[in-house]
């Protein structure tokens, strides 16, 4: 068959569980087409080629690459356990029919243990490697096959020698399969050949057999002389496999002793490590909390840092704001010096024209007098007196009404002026007093939200407090849960590590004979002469754990006993075990075996020490009871061995007795006693422990994954409160902030108001002065205008009584009357300057007032002004002392950091070293864990080797009715297997002779028959012989021309692909004995691109490499 007509083997899908770096089940489901497997480096690409490789059959390590098979079994990690088996199996698609199996799919699978046994399946069902590898014959897809090419691949091929390389030609046209049957056929043949010269070896025998027999006496005396040396020798053979078990159960002793030493020097050791681990946990917590403080400490010196910041920004605001006010304060101070310099100004200006009054005054009151003289000369001469004297009078009064009149408008002025400035100093103060009380308002608000933010800070203060007490409660907490997690981890570790041990142990059948072994093992693989067995004596029963001494002692080997439920199957089994010398066991067939329960004597039962007939101390189905019966129906159970002797001679000592601790007492009266190494677990116990240890494990789980759940809601809690009262500190430092501004307002608000009151109070002073100015000008006014109706009335009388005079006096002479009105005009000039005067002086009076208290507000200004700078410098001044605690406060900060950063130094490297130290103590762990194991291991084998003590023993008494003792005396220097080579001769021996009685006439017909038998046989041999050297010459026939026209077709897509890599040139395979074609090699001639053809070994690497890589793909 041409390789075009190998039908295409269809991967479905990859099942892998514990393989390399599989920890879990993972199955790859692959469809049609181009299937890539992609990921990181280290992350299982290559692993999964290696589980495909391994499942076809790959039995080197190093091809897996690894070490030793059991290193692709999944070691553990850092987050999970190490696994016991590794599994993997291949999904095929059969639909097609290319392997020979009914199915539609084939699944292969492959399966190995920690303990090196591996196993093989086909669709589930156990099989041989053997048989994977003839399943995939001929279909590219076997383990040598060029299916899978991985690394080195390429270069393999480039080292192949040509006789190696036609392999890939046969494996690609499919010759394998009849290399295989060719081999076959040749085994068969030379295995034909062997049985024929045996054949002829025994009809040769048989020839010489067939003569006269000798004299019966001489067969029957031989006879009897091989029957005692052959039960001397079984003797001997006996004495000397318990020989070997008990020094293997010395050996044992000390071998245990040993592990116990190691385990214990393994436990101190581990507990230093513990111990240590321990101590720098308590360090690391310790630090944790140096850390949580100094980060408080660091974070309120932080808080310190804000707050004299926010304090030196408070003061510079202040500063400003004193600035501001010095500024105002200086403007207001330049304004009132200007004021002062004014009326100062003006003062002079007025007391200038006071002086030019007093002096026009004097000039106008001397013109007077002499204008005055003139009159009275003039008057005396024409005798005008009279009247001069009522116009003078009427002069005077109008003079003064004058005056009146003025001093009246002018007191009318000054009320004007007062009232006006009144006016404006109520509307000033309302103002004041408004600014006041808003002021007041702001200020009563502000101490509002003061009180309002000290209770929120005094409350933020009680929550963080409860916090850190929380945190410090949630810690030590998390502490305590965190030490128990550990030690349950470590408890869990190992009651895990001794269940998977007794449960791989209990799987494997570990303990029991190889013949009871393998006898249950075909039960489970449902083997057909095996279906009739029910299970060992103790797989059918169950004891509590006080009698499981006593009852092991008791059963002694027959615990390995196994039940039938018939005779038939009993037989089967015997065969089963005989046809594959598997070993030996003892069967119970339920339909023959006998029962029955041993009479206990009253004065036997009456014993305190009695607890009861072994039968009746398990539990088991009915139907078992003889079988149970038969082995402890005649065995008594007692508390020791005191009660165990009172027992036997109260009962005759025909009952075997035994105490809980496992001593007996033998019928006719011989003891067994001592100390039994039970510090494994037994045949009988091993069920329960399993169990008990699997219910330990799933409660300690379950506790295991509580604490971790309450572990990580405490670190959520603790976080949680973590971050609480971070927001706590940073809300407090928030509110601090807010209420220093709020404190800054509070101080210039009532600075504001201060001011305020003090120019409210100014205000009013100098309001109840103009209204005391007021009332005295409104008395002056009241006091002229009277004056006035009263100066009216008599210019009024004097006007009458100077038109009277001047009727009777009509003639007086223009002199008079001209000097008359030259002197009142002078007398008017005179009393307007002596007016303007008093005025001026007034005005003079009034600015002097003003200028008194604008020197006094300049005063007043100066000393705030002063009251400011003085604030301003201390200000400064503080302004210093908080820039040397910000700088003292900073440094301390920076001390805290630098005390933080090193405690955070610290933590690290212990926490390595912490890590370190458990890798090392979960080393220790692993090394204690594997002493455990080995004593274990050992402790079983002790047990086996007492079951095996026990078997011989009893074998010695029951068969050959001896002890120990008397059997050491059959010892010689023969090793075993001469006593056992002479048994089996003996036993030939006899089966040769035959009966020892006169049927030596009757036997000979048999040897008649049975040398014409294999007479037929050895012809029908000789035929297979002629027709297996027929089948080989087929076979040649066959290989030889499949594999030219494989040759032929792998070398036709060799070209062609050659040229696609080469992009031209010319390449072919070409045999190197083309008459052999059983036998030939292959050779590669490769001609590049302009080259000459050579041999692939003459070509540089690279196109060596990319050769082979042509013919790879020619191949596939």
């Amino acid at each position: 068959m041409a390789k075009a007509d190998i039908l295409p083997v269809f991967l479905k899908s990859i099942t892998i569980q514990g393989f390399k770096s599989f920890a879990d089940r993972v199955k790859l489901e692959l469809g049609h087409g181009l299937s890539v497997v992609v990921g990181p480096n280290g992350s299982g690409k290559s692993n999964v080629a290696d589980a495909i490789r391994w499942v076809l059959g790959e039995q080197s390590a190093k091809n897996l690459r690894g070490s030793k098979m059991e290193d692709i079994i999944f070691s553990g990690s850092s987050a999970r356990r190490p696994v016991g088996m590794a599994e993997v199996s291949l999904f095929f698609d059969n639909s097609t029919g290319i392997f020979p199996l009914e199915y539609q799919e084939v699944i292969i699978t492959r399966r190995v243990y920690r303990d090196g046994e591996g196993q093989y399946f086909i669709n589930r069902s156990p099989c041989r490697l053997k048989d994977i590898h003839e399943l995939f014959m001929d279909t590219g897809a076997g383990k040598e096959g060029f299916s899978i090419i991985g690394q080195g691949r390429v270069e393999e091929l480039l080292n192949q020698r040509s006789e190696e390389r036609r392999t890939l030609i046969e494996e690609a046209s499919g010759i394998t399969k009849y290399r295989m049957r060719k081999r076959e056929a040749l085994k068969r043949l030379d295995e034909t050949e062997r049985n024929l010269e045996r054949i002829r070896d025994i009809l040769a025998e048989i020839e010489g057999q067939l003569g006269p027999l000798e004299e019966q006496a001489a067969i029957a005396k031989e006879a009897v002389e091989l029957t005692s040396e052959q039960k001397a020798l079984e003797i001997e053979v006996v004495a000397f496999d318990l020989k070997e078990v008990r020094n293997k159960l010395a050996s044992a002793v000390q071998e245990t002793e040993e592990f116990q030493l190691a385990i214990a020097a393994a436990v101190a050791d581990l507990g230093q490590k513990e111990s240590e681990i321990l101590s720098n946990k308590v360090k690391l917590n310790l630090l944790d909390e140096q850390i949580q403080k100094q980060q408080e400490t660091t974070y309120q010196l932080d808080q310190a840092v804000n707050e004299i910041i926010q304090e030196l920004r408070l003061r510079q605001e202040r500063e400003g704001y004193l600035g501001e006010q010095i500024n105002r304060v200086t403007t207001e101070l330049s304004t009132y010096d200007e004021k002062v310099r004014q009326s100062a100004e003006q003062l002079r200006a007025l007391e200038d024209r006071k002086s030019l009054l007093h002096k026009t005054l004097d000039q106008a009151n001397q013109k007077l007098a002499e204008d005055e003289q003139c009159l009275a000369e003039a008057k005396a001469r024409n005798g005008l007196e009279e009247i001069e004297t009522l116009r003078g009078n009427l002069s005077h009064l109008q003079s003064k009404l004058a005056e009146s009149t003025t001093g009246l408008s002018r007191i009318t002025h000054q009320l004007d002026t007062l009232n006006s400035t009144h006016e404006q100093l109520i509307k000033e103060k309302g103002d004041k007093e408004t600014g006041l009380l808003s002021y007041e308002q702001q200020e009563d608000h502000v101490r509002e939200q003061i009180e309002a933010q000290e209770w929120i800070q005094k409350d933020i203060r009680l929550k963080a407090e409860r916090t850190h007490q929380e945190i410090a409660q949630l810690r030590e907490q998390s502490k305590t849960e965190q030490k128990e997690l550990l030690e349950l981890n470590r408890e869990l570790e190992k009651k895990s590590a001794r269940y998977h041990a007794l449960k791989n142990l209990e799987d494997s059948l570990e303990g029991y004979q190889r013949g009871v072994r393998e006898l249950m093992l075909a039960k489970k693989k449902n083997i057909p002469s095996c279906g009739d067995l029910c299970g060992t004596l103790a797989d059918l029963l169950q004891v509590e754990e006080r009698y499981e001494v006593a009852i092991e002692v008791a059963l002694g080997a027959g615990i390995q006993n196994i039940v039938t439920e018939t005779e038939r199957g009993a037989k089967e089994a015997v065969h089963y075990l005989k046809s594959r010398n598997l070993g030996r066991a003892t069967f119970l067939p339920l339909d023959v075996i006998q029962g029955g329960k041993a009479n206990v004597a009253k004065e036997a039962a009456k014993d305190p020490g009695f607890i009861g007939v072994a039968v009746d101390l398990i539990a088991f189905q009915e139907k078992y009871r003889k079988a149970f019966e038969s082995q402890l129906g005649r065995t008594l159970i007692v508390t020791d061995m005191e009660a165990a002797t009172r027992v036997a001679r109260a009962s005759g000592y025909r009952a075997r007795i035994v105490t809980l601790e496992g001593d007996q007492v033998h019928p006719g009266g011989s003891l067994t006693g001592g100390s039994l190494q039970r510090k494994g677990s037994n045949i009988l116990g091993r069920s329960r422990e399993i169990e008990e240890l699997r219910k330990e494990c799933e409660e300690g789980g379950t506790r295991q994954r509580e604490l971790e759940l309450k572990a990580g809601a405490l670190s959520a809690q603790i976080r949680k409160g973590e971050e609480s009262l971070k927001g706590l500190m940073g809300e407090e430092q928030e509110l601090k902030s807010a209420m220093a501004v709020l404190r800054t307002q509070e101080a210039n608000l009532r600075e504001q108001m201060q001011r305020i009151r003090d120019e409210i109070t100014a205000l009013t002073i100098r309001m109840a002065g103009i209204e005391q100015e007021r009332d005295d000008l409104q008395s002056h006014k009241a006091l002229g205008e009277g004056e006035q109706s009263k100066l009216a009335e008599s210019i009024k009388e004097a006007q009458g009584a100077l038109a009277l005079q001047e009727e009777k006096n009509q003639k007086a002479g223009e002199e008079v009357e001209l000097l008359q009105e030259r002197l009142t005009q002078t007398k008017v000039q005179a009393a307007k300057w002596e007016q303007e005067l008093k005025q001026a002086a007034e005005r003079l009076e009034q600015d002097q007032a003003l200028l008194a208290e604008n020197r006094h507000l300049l005063e007043r200004k100066r000393k705030d002004l002063k009251d400011l700078e003085e604030g301003k410098a201390r200000l400064a001044f503080e302004q210093e002392d908080w820039e040397s605690r910000r700088r003292e406060a900073g440094e301390q900060q920076q001390q805290a950091q630098g005390v933080l950063i090193a405690l955070r130094k610290e933590r690290e490297v212990l926490s390595k070293e912490l890590m370190d130290q458990e890798g090392l103590a979960q080393k220790k762990r692993q090394e204690q864990q594997a002493l455990e194991q080995k004593l274990h291991n050992l402790e079983l084998k002790t047990a086996r080797w007492d079951a095996e003590w026990e078997t011989g023993s009893k074998r010695l008494q029951e068969e050959f009715v001896m002890t120990w003792d008397e059997a050491q005396a059959y010892q010689s220097e023969r090793s075993r297997a001469e006593l056992a080579a002479r048994v089996q001769e003996i036993k030939l021996r006899m089966e040769l002779l035959g009966p020892v009685n006169q049927a030596a006439i009757e036997e000979y017909p048999k040897l008649q028959e049975r040398y014409d038998f294999l007479s037929v046989q050895g012809k029908d041999l000789e035929e297979a012989n002629e027709s297996l050297h027929q089948l080989i010459g087929e076979l040649d026939k066959t290989m030889s021309e499949r594999f030219e026209e494989g040759f032929i077709a792998v070398n036709e897509a060799f070209k062609v692909v050659f040229k696609e890599l080469f992009n031209g040139g010319y390449a072919e395979l070409r045999l190197v004995d083309p008459t052999n074609l059983l036998d030939t090699g292959v050779e590669i001639i490769a001609q590049p691109p302009g080259k000459k053809p050579q041999l692939l070994s003459l070509l540089s690497g690279g196109e060596r490499a990319l050769t082979a890589i042509g013919l790879l793909f020619a191949l596939l």
